[in-house]
């Protein structure tokens, strides 16, 4: 070894964390089961699973192109039943079983995972930790109960009226899966949006009656 070269035993060490979507295409990849349960995944993030849960309920809302009419309502209730318990603090996510054993066939969720991974990857290169105050510690718990109130919005029947509480649930996922404070930012922006609409769109309709009560009195 010369001079100029640094000795490896004194350069630091980089320790990252496996990318959401690395993590997901490894457990695909070795998963040998014939039918993969929603603990499994659960199971195998960890900590994370909050977020991912939440992020996983929150993309057929907020994609159009894989919108289903009336999803929102089946959606809404197990996010609203995660973000509760992520606003109490608990350490992991509980399920109901009938949310928990609830399975595809490994076949079709390898196939779902490898058209989502790219997807997940570009948005992922343009993430980093920044803000951690808005992503640790207490501020989980304030985010556990936004999210809680977005839930129970994309639950309520009102048509188109999913997209950005959706939107607003899968940004702060992905903050909170990154640690990106800017990212949860855009997701309690799109929040703040979507219960202003709610209030302009309820005071329209509640005029709409007025004026249609006053013509026929």
């Amino acid at each position: 070894m010369t001079a100029s070269e640094p000795d490896p035993e004194h350069i630091p060490q980089r320790h990252t964390t496996p990318s959401l979507s690395t993590l997901l295409q490894d457990f695909a990849s070795s998963f040998s089961a014939e039918r993969v349960r929603v603990r499994d995944i659960t199971e195998s993030l960890g900590p994370r699973s909050f977020g991912f849960i939440l992020l996983i309920f929150a993309l057929p809302n907020s994609l159009p192109i894989i919108g289903i009419p009336g999803v929102s309502a089946i959606t809404g209730l197990p996010m609203l039943f995660v973000a509760v318990q992520m606003a109490l603090k608990h350490d992991r996510v509980y399920l109901p079983r009938w949310i928990a054993d609830s399975s595809m066939s490994t076949a079709d969720f390898q196939s779902l995972v490898n058209k989502v991974a790219p997807w997940l990857k570009r948005i992922e290169k343009l993430m980093k930790p920044r803000i951690p105050l808005l992503t640790q510690g207490n501020a989980e718990r304030v985010l556990g109960a936004l999210c809680a109130l977005q839930a129970f919005l994309l639950a309520l029947p009102i048509p188109f009226g999913n997209l950005l509480p959706a939107l607003s649930i899968l940004f702060i996922a992905l903050g909170l899966i990154e640690n990106d404070g800017v990212c949860v930012l855009g997701g309690i922006a799109l929040g703040v949006a979507s219960w202003a609409l709610l209030g302009g769109l309820a005071w329209v309709i509640m005029q709409t009656l007025f004026t249609v009560v006053e013509r026929l009195f």
